[in-house]
C-alpha cells in the first residue's frame, strides 16, 4: 500500500484536476485508510514516513481543488493532530478520532448568513455554506497562497495592516509543496539525523493538510475541534506541564527542533485565531480561583491565557526570524480575537513587554511585525486600561524588579537590534535612564515618529533618517491607530507637531507614504469631531492651525497627475475637517477646499470623483455652506452629474450625496435666513431620485432616503409654479412604496418606510392632493404586522405616527389603530432569535405610535376603536405596563406615553355610553401597576 500511496501522489499531484469526483473520493479513502492504520515495529520507518508524506499531500490537494469531496473531518482531524506531533511525543502506533466537543458546537455562534432575499450582499462578507467557492472569489487569481481571510476582521475599528497580506503564513507556489531534502541542514550524513529530517517534513505535511482543512470547512465546524489543538490549562505558568497540554500544536511550536515545523504549525495556530473573535467573545476569566464546574466561557479563557503565554515565550526565546515573524502575526490574531475587558490584567502588559524589542530589530520585516501587533493592541475594543499602562514611559511592571530585562539586556544577547540607539533614544529613555523624556507620554510615539524622521531628545525635536518604507508605512497606520482609539489621551496635546510631520509625509516622494499619510490625517479629522461631541476635542485654535498647515499639500496632491489612490483620500481628509475647524478657517483656504472637491468631481479616475462627490457631501452639511445658495446649487449639479455615470461606485456615493444635500435642504426649512432651492433643481432633484429608485439596491438605499427628504420640501407655492411637481409627487411615493412592500433588500425597505414617514411630516402633501393616503397607510400597517424583519417593523410604526394632526389622518384613523393594536400582539409573540434583539425597540416602537394616536382621538373616534380595544385589552395593558417600567422617566417614549395617558384621563370626554366604554379601557391601560 505504501507503493500505491507513492504512485498516486505523483499522478495526484500532475492530473488531480482531470479526475472524476468517484476517483478523489478513492482516492481520498485509500489514504486516510492507509494514515489510520498507523504503524509497527516491523514497519520501515523511512518507507512508513515517505508514505505518509505522499498520503498527507494527496489529500491536502484533493480537498483544497474539489469541494466535493467529502471530508471525515473526525478522522482527518485526528490524523493531523497525529502526525503534527509525529517524532516529537510518545503516542499510540495510530491516529485515533477525534470527536468535536458538543458543548462547543452547542456553544459555538453561527455565523450570520445573509437570508435569500436577493439584491446585493452586505459589505462585510460572513461564512457560506459553499467553502470552496467562497475560497476561489476571496483568492486572487496572481495569489493562491492560503489564509486569506485571517485579516477578515469581524469589527470595523479593527486594525488594518498597512500590509494588506501581512496576516499570511509564508507564501509557497502551492500549499501542498513540501521542503525538499536539500532544504534540510547539511549535517544529516547519518541514518538517524535522516529520519529526524523526514520526521520534519511528516509533521509540516500535516500542518499544511491542517491549514487546508481550515481554510474549506467553516470556522464553526473547525471551531469544534479547539479543544484537542489548543492548551487549556488552567495554570498558564506550567501550560505545557500535564500530558494533554503536551498533545497541542502549542507544544509542537515550542519543543520542535526543527524551525521550519515550528513555522509551520505556527502558521496552523494563526489560521484558527485569525477571524476567532465571535467565538472567543464568550470567553471570560474565572471570578472564583477554584470550582469544581468549569463553565466553558472560563475553559475558552483558559486557552486565550495559555496562548498568550505560549506566544510571549516564543517571542522571549526564538532567534529563527521565520518563526519569529509567524508568532508575531498570531499575537496579532489574538489580540484582535481576545475581549481583554473580560479577562484578568496582565496578559497585554506581558504580550507588549515581549514585542517591543523587535520595534528596534535590524530585520526590516520584524519591525513591521512588531508595529502590527502594537497596532493591534492599541485598536483594543472596548477599551482597557492596560493598553495605556503597557505603553506609558512610567508603568509600574517596567519599574519592578522581576522585570528589569531592558533593550541594552537584548543588545548584548544578539547583535540583531540596531544600533545607534544610545540612553537618550526614544527606546531605551523610558525603560533604562533616570533622565525621562518629556515629549510623549507614550514611548510608541516616540518610535513611530522616530521610524518616520523626527526625534525626540527631552524637550528638543530634531531631525533623522527615516526607516525603510515599509516599516514608514505601518509607523503612520499606528498613529492612525492611536488617533482613532487614544488621541484625547496621547495626541490632544500635539496636534501642532501631527500638523507639521503630516504635511512633510503628503510631500515625500513614495506614493504609498502619501497615501498613508493622507488616511492618518481623515482619521485625525475624523476622531477630533467624535471628540468635539463630548466636549473633549484638543483645543479649536491648534486643530484649525494645524489644518492651515495641511490644506496646501493636500491641495498639491488633488491637483497632481498621479497617485489617484492619495487624491481619493484627500478628498476625505477635507470633508473630515469638520464643521467648526472648516468655520474658522481663513476665507481663502474655505473656498480652496470647495474648489478642489468640485474640481475633483471631473477627475478621470472614478474612485476620485466618487470621493470628491461624497466629501461635497460632508461639506455641505456645514452650516456656513449650506446656507450658501450658490454652493448648494453648485454641490447639486455635481451630484447630478455624477448620477449620470455607468460606473456603480460613483453612483452608490453620489446617491449617498443625494441624501445627504436633501438632509442639507431640510435642515434650511428652519433657518429663516437661509434661500430656497430653486424649483428647477429641486424637480431635477426628484426625477434623478425616482430615476434612482429602481437602480442597483446600494443606489437605491440612499434614493429613498432623499426621496422621503424632497417631498418634505414640497410647498403648496411650489406646487402652483410647477404642476409638473405634483405628477413627480405622486411617482416618488409609489415608488418608495414599491421600496418599502417588494424590493428585497431590507435595508431598502427600512430606509423606504423611514423616508414615508419623513415625507408625512409634510402637511403640504395631505392638503395639496389626495389619493395617496390610503394605500400608504394600509401597506405600512401591514408591514408592522408581518414583516419578517423587525427593523422594517420599526420603521413602519414610527411612520405611522408621522402626521401631526388628526385631519392628516382622516377616514384611516380606525384602520390605522386596529393595525397597530394587532402589530403589537405579534411583536410579543417574535419567535425568531436571529430578530429578538429588535423586539424590545419594536415594542415600545409600538407604544410611542399608539400613544401619538391617543393624543389624536376624538370623541367620535372612541365608538370606532371599542372592538378592537376589547379584543387586545389584555396584551395592551401588559405591553404598556412592562415599557413603562423599563424606561427611564427621562426618556423621549416614556413622556410621550405619560402625555397619552393625560389626555384620556383628564382632556378627552366621553359623550355616550360606546365611548365611556372605550374611554374606561383606554383609562385602564394607561393605570401601571408597578
Amino acid at each position: 500500500m505504501m507503493c500505491l500511496i507513492s504512485a498516486y501522489d505523483d499522478k495526484t499531484l500532475e492530473t488531480s484536476h482531470g479526475l472524476s469526483l468517484e476517483a478523489k473520493e478513492k482516492m481520498s479513502q485509500i489514504a486516510m485508510k492507509f494514515l489510520m492504520k498507523g504503524h509497527n515495529k516491523k514497519t520501515d520507518e523511512f518507507l512508513y514516513c515517505k508514505a505518509v508524506v505522499s498520503a498527507l499531500r494527496i489529500l491536502a490537494q484533493l480537498y483544497f481543488s474539489d469541494q466535493n469531496v467529502v471530508i471525515p473531518l473526525p478522522e482527518i482531524i485526528g490524523i493531523c493532530h497525529y502526525f503534527v506531533l509525529f517524532g516529537l511525543v510518545d503516542q499510540g502506533n495510530k491516529p485515533e478520532k477525534i470527536m468535536p466537543s458538543q458543548q462547543t458546537v452547542a456553544m459555538a455562534p453561527v455565523p450570520h448568513k445573509p437570508p435569500s432575499k436577493g439584491g446585493k450582499k452586505q459589505k462585510i462578507r460572513k461564512q457560506r455554506n459553499n467553502a470552496i467557492e467562497s475560497l476561489k472569489k476571496e483568492i486572487p487569481t496572481s495569489d493562491r497562497s492560503l489564509l486569506k481571510d485571517v485579516d477578515n476582521f469581524e469589527n470595523n475599528s479593527a486594525y488594518k495592516p498597512a500590509s494588506q497580506n501581512y496576516l499570511e503564513p509564508q507564501k509557497t507556489k502551492h500549499a501542498w509543496v513540501l521542503t525538499s531534502d536539500s532544504d534540510i541542514s547539511d549535517v544529516e550524513n547519518s541514518r538517524e539525523a535522516k529520519l529526524i529530517a523526514l520526521k520534519a517534513r511528516v509533521r509540516q505535511s500535516a500542518s499544511n493538510l491542517l491549514l487546508v482543512l481550515i481554510k474549506v470547512k467553516e470556522k464553526k465546524e473547525i471551531f469544534g475541534y479547539w479543544w484537542a489543538l489548543l492548551p487549556d490549562s488552567p495554570d498558564p505558568l506550567n501550560w505545557s506541564s500535564g500530558d494533554s497540554a503536551k498533545m497541542t500544536l502549542a507544544f509542537c511550536a515550542v519543543t520542535d527542533p526543527i524551525a521550519s515545523s515550528r513555522s509551520s504549525v505556527l502558521s496552523v495556530i494563526l489560521a484558527l485565531l485569525s477571524g476567532s473573535r465571535i467565538y472567543l467573545s464568550q470567553a471570560e476569566t474565572s471570578k472564583r480561583e477554584t470550582t469544581s464546574f468549569i463553565p466553558f466561557s472560563v475553559s475558552l479563557g483558559y486557552v486565550i491565557v495559555c496562548m498568550h503565554k505560549v506566544l510571549t515565550s516564543i517571542l522571549d526565546t526564538e532567534r529563527s526570524h521565520a518563526v519569529i515573524i509567524v508568532a508575531l502575526k498570531c499575537c496579532a490574531a489574538l489580540v484582535q480575537a481576545t475581549p481583554y475587558h473580560k479577562m484578568k490584567n496582565g496578559l497585554i502588559g506581558d504580550l507588549v513587554k515581549s514585542t517591543r524589542k523587535f520595534l528596534v530589530h535590524r530585520d526590516i520585516t520584524l519591525q513591521v511585525g512588531a508595529l502590527i501587533t502594537m497596532g493591534c493592541v492599541l485598536s483594543v475594543e472596548p477599551k482597557v486600561e492596560e493598553v495605556l499602562k503597557s505603553i506609558e514611559k512610567d508603568t509600574a511592571f517596567q519599574n519592578s524588579p522581576q522585570n528589569q530585562i531592558t533593550i541594552t539586556d537584548d543588545l548584548e544577547e544578539c547583535g540583531d537590534f540596531e544600533e545607534g540607539y544610545s540612553d537618550d533614544e526614544p527606546f531605551e529613555d523610558f525603560s533604562v535612564t533616570k533622565e525621562k523624556s518629556t515629549y510623549f507620554r507614550s514611548w510608541i510615539l516616540d518610535i513611530c515618529f522616530h521610524k518616520i524622521g523626527w526625534l525626540f531628545r527631552g524637550p528638543e525635536v530634531k531631525r533623522c533618517k527615516p526607516a525603510n518604507i515599509p516599516v514608514i508605512l505601518e509607523s503612520l497606520q499606528v498613529l492612525s491607530a492611536i488617533a482613532f482609539h487614544h488621541l484625547q489621551e496621547l495626541l490632544h496635546p500635539h496636534m501642532l507637531l501631527l500638523g507639521d510631520v503630516l504635511c512633510e509625509m503628503l510631500q515625500h516622494e513614495h506614493q504609498d507614504v502619501v497615501v498613508h499619510a493622507a488616511k492618518t490625517v481623515s482619521v485625525i479629522g475624523d476622531a477630533v469631531q467624535k471628540l468635539e461631541q463630548t466636549d473633549q476635542a484638543p483645543p479649536l485654535t491648534h486643530c484649525v492651525q494645524m489644518w492651515e498647515k495641511l490644506i496646501t499639500p493636500l491641495s498639491n496632491v488633488l491637483q497632481s497627475n498621479e497617485n489617484s489612490p492619495a487624491k481619493a483620500v484627500a478628498c476625505d481628509c477635507i470633508a473630515n475637517i469638520g464643521e467648526k475647524s472648516f468655520k474658522e478657517l481663513p476665507r481663502r483656504f474655505q473656498l480652496l477646499c470647495c474648489a478642489l472637491l468640485v474640481g475633483s468631481c471631473s477627475d478621470e479616475e472614478a474612485s476620485v470623483r466618487a470621493a470628491a462627490v461624497r466629501a461635497l457631501a460632508m461639506a455641505v452639511m456645514f452650516k456656513t455652506l449650506r446656507e450658501d445658495i450658490h454652493f448648494v446649487s453648485d454641490c447639486g449639479e455635481n451630484i447630478l452629474r455624477a448620477l449620470a455615470e455607468p460606473t456603480l461606485v460613483v453612483r452608490a456615493k453620489a446617491a449617498w450625496a443625494l441624501g445627504n444635500l436633501s438632509d442639507a435642504l431640510v435642515l434650511n426649512l428652519h433657518e429663516p435666513d437661509a434661500d430656497e432651492v430653486d424649483d428647477d433643481l429641486l424637480v431635477r432633484l426628484l426625477e434623478v431620485s425616482i430615476h434612482c429608485a429602481v437602480d442597483n439596491d446600494k443606489v437605491k438605499q440612499s434614493a429613498t432616503r432623499a426621496l422621503g427628504n424632497l417631498l418634505r420640501l414640497i410647498k403648496s407655492d411650489n406646487l402652483h409654479r410647477n404642476p409638473q411637481l405634483k405628477t413627480l409627487c405622486e411617482v416618488a411615493i409609489g415608488k418608495l412604496l414599491d421600496c418599502a412592500c417588494k424590493v428585497a433588500n431590507m435595508k431598502v425597505r427600512w430606509n423606504a418606510c423611514y423616508a414615508l414617514g419623513n415625507a408625512m411630516k409634510n402637511e403640504n402633501l395631505f392638503t395639496c392632493f389626495n389619493g395617496w393616503q390610503s394605500e400608504v397607510f394600509s401597506n405600512l400597517c401591514k408591514l408592522t404586522k408581518e414583516c419578517k424583519n423587525l427593523k422594517v417593523r420599526i420603521n413602519a410604526a414610527v411612520a405611522l405616527r408621522a402626521p401631526r394632526s388628526r385631519i392628516s389622518y382622516a377616514a384611516n384613523f380606525a384602520p390605522i389603530w386596529r393595525g397597530v393594536m394587532a402589530a403589537m400582539e405579534n411583536a410579543v409573540n417574535v419567535d425568531d432569535f436571529t430578530e429578538y434583539k429588535h423586539k424590545d425597540n419594536l415594542v415600545e416602537q409600538l407604544c410611542v405610535t399608539l400613544a401619538h394616536l391617543c393624543c389624536q382621538l376624538t370623541p367620535s373616534d372612541l365608538t370606532d376603536i371599542l372592538d378592537h380595544l376589547v379584543f387586545h385589552y389584555d396584551c395592551a395593558k401588559a405591553v404598556f405596563t412592562q415599557v413603562f417600567q423599563r424606561l427611564p422617566p427621562e426618556n423621549a417614549s416614556c413622556l410621550r406615553i405619560l402625555q397619552a395617558a393625560k389626555y384620556v384621563t383628564v382632556d378627552l370626554v366621553a359623550s355616550n355610553d360606546a365611548q365611556s366604554q372605550s374611554l374606561s379601557l383606554l383609562q385602564d391601560i394607561f393605570i401601571f401597576d408597578f
